[in-house]
């Protein structure tokens, strides 16, 4: 994986910082996203927490497809909930051919879970023998959480 754009912006007198990433993921990745999920935003540290709220996905078909695999989603790293309404489905990525997916918006009442990253994870198995790329794009917010 390699990140290919960073950007931000900060709503005075909010603590919150909005951000939108893309990462470039390779074929290997896409390949262990169920054994070894696919780290994308760092933990933010300390009494914050990370909000995702949309995210697009275009898969780049290469000359091999993928086989097996299970569906895939946006989850806080070590979980398994996903954190948007909808996932991208195992066939998008075993299909022979490009595609766009946006996997809906942020899921329904959602608890925030402080100081955890977000991980792209494929939800019953590792893909095979493919050798396609894919190109992610994250749209979310990093609050800072009040102390009493």
């Amino acid at each position: 994986m390699r990140r290919l754009r960073r950007g931000f912006s900060s709503v005075i007198g909010i603590r919150a910082e909005t951000y939108v990433d893309s990462f470039l993921v390779n074929a290997a990745d896409i390949t262990t996203s169920h054994s070894a999920p696919l780290a994308l935003v760092a933990a933010p540290g300390l009494n914050k927490a990370i909000q995702l709220t949309r995210a697009i996905v275009q898969f780049r078909y290469g000359t091999v497809q993928f086989t097996g695999g299970g569906a895939l989603s946006f989850v806080y790293h070590g979980a398994t909930v996903n954190l948007l309404s909808g996932t991208v489905a195992a066939a998008t990525i075993q299909a022979a051919a490009n595609a766009v997916v946006s996997p809906g918006a942020q899921a329904a009442a959602l608890v925030l879970t402080p100081n955890v990253g977000i991980d792209w994870l494929a939800a019953t198995a590792d893909f095979a023998a493919g050798d396609s790329t894919a190109v992610l794009t994250l749209f979310y917010t990093v609050y800072e959480l009040k102390q009493n």
